[in-house]
């Protein structure tokens, strides 16, 4: 582990120092500005007092978006594994989420909401179907051994659906969850450059480019993958202590 780490610090260093040595050769602060300039611009973006209500505004519509996304993806997810017209039914307008490109879908939630939701909508529309999917899939591939000893025992549905066939699913919806995460902070702040809401790190990024503070836009970026790495760690700290849960439930 301390191995992967060290390897881990040595890419981050190399990649600053190509990063220091193209700022060099260009030599314009507009084009590619310095890691230092970039740094010093981060510290002075931690100490404006509307910060903290920007990263809340951003990791609200975030965090409300993948709930919600899941929320509809179990609903959708598990009825649609369970029964395969439901699931046909469901196929081609997932079909069409998918292929709708995210610039197109924000312009026209912005016909339809506020500017503070048209983030929250769309990134619900790009991550659901990964889940769904995730979620039909765990229920396809439940163990046909489990459900005959099941139907042999006279297990009602309820205690099919809860004792066999969710905890199945877990490990692929986890595995889809964790993508769509990373994803939903992708799609909120490239809602919020568009939809331009009162605050959020996308609003700001908009307004840094109006500017042309390339730095400030570094920073922010920084700032936004500094976010989706946390709850990405935070996510899989969960869904380990779940998954050991879970299997000691089993045992």
């Amino acid at each position: 582990m301390k191995r992967l780490s060290f390897f881990g610090v040595i890419s981050t260093i190399v990649l600053i120092g190509l990063w220091h040595v193209a700022a060099t050769i260009i030599d314009s602060s507009f084009i590619i500005p310095y890691p230092r300039a970039v740094l010093f611009d981060l510290w002075s973006l931690l100490a404006n007092k509307d910060f903290f209500p920007m990263l809340y505004a951003t990791f609200a519509r975030g965090i409300t978006a993948f709930a919600v996304s899941a929320i509809l993806s179990f609903v959708i997810g598990v009825p649609a594994g369970l029964f395969p017209g439901f699931e046909a039914s469901t196929r081609p307008w997932m079909a069409v989420i998918r292929a709708t490109p995210v610039v197109s879908l924000i312009l026209i939630a912005l016909f339809w909401f506020g500017s503070s939701i048209v983030p929250i909508f769309v990134a619900i529309l790009m991550t659901m179907p990964i889940m769904t999917d995730s979620i039909v899939q765990g229920i396809k591939n439940t163990d046909t051994n489990l459900l005959v000893m099941a139907r042999v025992y006279r297990f009602s549905f309820k205690n099919i659906l809860f004792y066999i066939r969710l905890p199945s699913l877990l490990p692929y919806f986890i595995g889809g969850a964790g993508a769509s995460l990373g994803i939903s902070w992708k799609v909120v702040v490239a809602g919020e450059i568009l939809a331009f809401p009162r605050f959020g790190i996308g609003t700001a990024m908009q307004t840094a480019r109006v500017h042309l503070e390339t730095g400030r836009v570094f920073s922010l970026t920084i700032i936004a993958v500094i976010l989706c790495l946390i709850t990405e760690k935070v996510f899989a700290l969960i869904t380990r202590k779940l998954a050991k849960r879970i299997s000691r439930v089993k045992a």
